[in-house]
């Protein structure tokens, strides 16, 4: 079935989700921005170096994933998709992000993986509602204070960029179980860090810290912390090395 004939027939179903993935797309055709009713679009693993304006005509999208494409841009009316919940554009070629995108404040869940970004929106903090946020491997040299204001994210994943610091603002996510920043510049933690009270699990492997803040031991429900590959910490503080419960590599 060719894409016309496919995209006859989902008008006629009035079917709210469509796999484009894996169709060798270079340009998406015109047509498909006149399914309004979509739901869920999924354009993975296609050629896509960029999205047209059009996008914003699909209104009713609640997840859209454009993973392993090509991407070099996003559309400004990226940020029209009022009702997106789900957001996926890792494995591509972004190396920034257009503004608008603060716009979509229902998002949950969001990854950015696997590109090229130099630096995130200031105001990423009015993503409040997303619980798992994933921008490992890119070029990121610091992170907004603004993310203190995500107070709903439950997994954040920044592996393998260029972070020689975190924000102070981030001990203000409260509902925060995962933090993964390996593979950074890290020179030191804040103590504020001490303030997540749900923190499970700490990765810090392959980083430049010579001392972890005592403050991590107010982590009631911290579970894992790893510390592999930071050669200048000497010693870890007693409070946390005696803190029942916790297993730590170093």
């Amino acid at each position: 079935m060719n894409l016309l004939d496919c995209f006859t027939e989902i008008k006629a179903k009035k079917a709210t989700k469509l796999d484009l993935s894996n169709q060798h797309l270079r340009v998406l055709p015109p047509e498909l921005f006149t399914l309004d009713f979509l739901e869920e679009l999924v354009l993975d693993e296609n050629l896509l170096v960029e999205i047209p304006d059009d996008l914003s005509k699909l209104k009713n999208l609640k997840s859209l994933s454009i993973s392993e494409n090509d991407l070099m841009v996003l559309p400004d009316s990226i940020g029209e998709l009022s009702q997106l919940e789900n957001l996926y554009l890792g494995y591509n070629s972004l190396s920034e992000l257009p503004e608008s995108i603060i716009k979509l404040t229902k998002l949950k869940k969001v990854n950015i993986a696997k590109n090229q970004l130099l630096d995130l929106p200031k105001e990423i903090g009015q993503w409040a509602e997303v619980q798992k946020l994933s921008l490992h491997d890119n070029m990121l040299s610091e992170i907004p204070e603004s993310i203190g204001k995500m107070k709903n994210l439950e997994k954040l994943y920044l592996d393998n960029n260029d972070l020689s610091s975190l924000p102070n603002s981030i001990g203000e996510m409260e509902k925060l179980e995962v933090l993964m920043v390996s593979g950074n510049n890290l020179t030191f933690i804040p103590k504020e860090i001490g303030n997540l009270s749900l923190l499970r699990e700490l990765v810090l492997d392959a980083n430049q810290l010579d001392s972890v803040p005592e403050s991590l031991a107010d982590c009631k429900k911290l579970e894992f912390l790893s510390l592999v590959e930071n050669s200048m910490i000497e010693k870890l503080p007693k409070v946390l090395v005696s803190k029942p419960g916790l297993r730590i590599e170093s």
